[in-house]
């Protein structure tokens, strides 16, 4: 198990018209609100949906690609959610 601590949105932009939104509650919001409004915000828009790359993981039909197809964990019907210790046990 592989377990990674990240800033809250972290993947998308770290700061819209001078105000912060990686780390900060405005990360669960619609960072780049009013595109109509505002050119820059489609840009960053852009830049940050092109940056997930999703060309080097799906067809063009938006399938998987065969070859991460194959290294795709696979669910197990008896899964169950990971239980981490409340604070103060030991």
């Amino acid at each position: 198990m592989v377990i990674l601590r990240t800033p809250k949105g972290w993947t998308g932009p770290k700061e819209v018209d001078g105000q912060k939104i990686e780390g900060t509650f405005r990360s669960h919001q619609v960072p780049l609100a009013n595109l109509s409004d505002a050119p820059t915000h489609v840009n960053m828009l852009e830049a940050w949906m092109k940056s997930y790359r999703l060309e080097e993981l799906f067809d063009a039909g938006g399938r998987l690609k065969p070859e991460l197809a194959e290294l795709a964990p696979r669910v197990s019907v008896a899964w169950a959610p990971i239980r981490m210790p409340t604070a103060g046990c030991s």
